[in-house]
């Protein structure tokens, strides 16, 4: 008896139901909806979530709902690998953006300095350029069929923006004269940030220099003085 005669109009529409809960949940673009008002994060609470535990409502004020972080540029100092810096405003940082799916950062550019390239695996992003201009773009993926690793990037200056659809590997480069600012916006309370110089050759245990040299087509006596290099940059979105 084959499987499709043993089954019912009952069974059909619990096949159909399933289907449509698990194309919805697909399709999900950003965090989950919350189910209050507000959540203001109680970062003391050690217990793992998805997201931060509410602290009580009744004490939540309205400094809560503030942010001052990123009305300053930051000093950029020689040390610094990329010439560039950013703050960011993802949950840790503004406890009232729990559960709300949402986040911000600012970007500061010295003229040469780069965003090294970076994906944020969780969250879509739109970058709008406040001061100077910057170079942007993204890769799209390799498995895309329509456009394999097909790079979209230009010059984007003071008063617009930019897209970077969510996953996808992207970058920034001011190759202007003066110091470039942008506000970025991501719809996800933690984005995530994987930058590939930090992930690939900062990783704490290290990735196996072997494995590294041969991905890269390179000699594997080159691999650690980049493992030395990144390691000291570990932290630096924290």
């Amino acid at each position: 008896m084959g499987f499709v005669r043993i089954m019912g109009p009952a069974c059909w529409q619990l096949v159909l139901l399933t289907m449509f809960i698990l194309a919805g949940s697909a399709v999900q673009a950003a965090d989950s909806d919350q189910l209050q008002d507000f959540c203001v994060a109680d970062l003391s609470q050690k217990k793992f979530t998805n997201g931060y535990l509410c602290k009580d409502p009744a004490t939540a004020k309205t400094e809560d709902f503030m942010y001052k972080g990123l009305k300053d540029a930051s000093i950029i100092t020689s040390e610094n690998p990329w010439g560039a810096s950013a703050r960011l405003a993802f949950a840790r940082h503004w406890p009232a953006l729990n559960t709300l799916g949402v986040a911000m950062a600012r970007l500061d550019l010295m003229p040469g300095g780069v965003i090294a390239p970076h994906t944020h695996n969780l969250a879509t992003e739109v970058v709008f350029v406040t001061s100077g201009e910057i170079y942007i773009g993204f890769v799209a993926n390799s498995d895309d069929a329509n456009a394999p690793n097909k790079l979209f990037a230009g010059m984007l200056k003071t008063g617009e923006a930019f897209v970077i659809p969510r996953g996808l590997v992207h970058f920034q480069m001011n190759k202007g004269t003066v110091n470039a600012s942008t506000i970025n916006f991501l719809n996800s309370q933690n984005p995530g940030i994987s930058f590939l110089p930090l992930t690939l050759f900062g990783a704490q245990p290290a990735v196996d220099p072997a494995l590294l040299a041969r991905s890269f087509a390179v000699n594997e006596t080159s691999i650690s003085p980049l493992e030395t290099f990144w390691s000291q940059f570990t932290n630096a979105f924290l």
